[in-house]
């Protein structure tokens, strides 16, 4: 017998481009993830909350308002919400970035474009699946 009160994964994917947030929404709900969509940082925090935390952050840094970086320094400051696991997504692969996503404990970096599998295999990994 199955336990259906077993709760899936749940990912926050914080992206402002809406086509990009549903093309990466919909290569990890393949995978049986369940997504939530922030197009914004600012939305992404009112998000975590209200409801339940993710297990997982994805977040885009070049984002009007609030950038991603932003984002992390507000999340890593409180016991909660500092340990989820955050892999950023960005155009930016410049070593400056990537030293900034060390500096902020970014788990992983993947460059876009990234291809489904890469987001696929990154996500398992982080998750354990």
């Amino acid at each position: 017998m199955s336990d259906t009160n077993t709760l899936k994964p749940l990912v926050l994917f914080i992206e402002d481009a809406d086509y990009l947030a549903e093309l990466g929404s919909h290569i990890l709900e393949r995978i049986g993830i369940d997504v939530i969509i922030c197009l914004s940082a600012e939305y992404a925090i009112s998000f975590m909350e209200q409801n339940r935390l993710p297990d997982l952050i994805i977040l885009d840094i070049g984002m009007p308002g609030m950038s991603g970086w932003e984002f992390l320094d507000i999340i890593k400051k409180y016991q909660e919400t500092k340990t989820i696991p955050i892999v950023v997504t960005t155009a930016y692969g410049d070593a400056t970035n990537r030293l900034i996503g060390r500096l902020r404990d970014v788990d992983r970096y993947i460059i876009k474009p990234y291809k489904p599998e890469e987001l696929q295999m990154v996500v398992r990994q982080i998750l354990n699946m």
